[in-house]
C-alpha cells in the first residue's frame, strides 16, 4: 500500500513490478513506455522521454541540422549529431531525478522510525490508563 505522506507522481512514472525471474523496471511519461531490467536504465529512458518532450514543446532543435556526403558519386544525407545541449539538458534530468528518488528514500526511512515511535507511544498510554487508579481525572 502506498502512503498517502510520500506517494508523488514519480511512482507513476518510475514502476518497479517483481516478476518470477526478477525486478522489472518501467519507464512510462508522455506516452511512452519502456521496459527495463535495471533501475538506472530506467531512469536514463524516463529522463530521455522528459527532455525530448520539453526540448518538443519549447522548439528548440535537439538535432544538427543534415548533412549531405558524397559517396561513390552517390548523394547521400546522414542525420545529424545530437546537439550539446540536449545532452546537458538530459545529464541535468538524470541527476535531478536521482536527487528526487534519494529525497524520497529518505522519507520513507524518517515515516517508518516515526511510525515505530507513535506506535510505541500509544501502547505505553494505553498500559498507563489501564493501570490509572479510580480517583484520578
Amino acid at each position: 500500500m502506498k502512503d498517502k505522506r510520500t506517494v508523488s507522481m514519480i511512482d507513476l512514472a518510475l514502476q518497479k513490478h517483481d516478476t518470477p525471474v526478477g525486478p522489472l523496471f518501467v519507464a512510462v511519461r508522455h506516452g511512452r513506455i519502456k521496459k527495463c531490467f535495471t533501475r538506472d536504465t530506467a531512469i536514463r529512458y524516463l529522463a530521455f522521454f522528459m527532455t525530448t518532450e520539453a526540448f518538443e514543446r519549447s522548439g528548440f532543435p535537439q538535432h544538427h541540422p543534415r548533412v549531405r556526403i558524397d559517396r561513390d558519386d552517390m548523394e547521400v544525407w546522414r542525420d545529424g549529431e545530437t546537439k550539446a545541449e540536449y545532452l546537458a539538458a538530459h545529464q541535468r534530468c538524470v541527476r535531478r531525478l536521482r536527487r528526487i528518488l534519494a529525497r524520497k528514500r529518505e522519507m520513507e526511512k524518517w515515516c517508518e522510525k516515526w511510525d515505530a515511535m507513535h506506535d510505541r507511544f500509544v501502547n505505553e498510554v494505553d498500559a498507563l490508563q489501564a493501570i490509572k487508579p479510580a480517583g484520578v481525572k
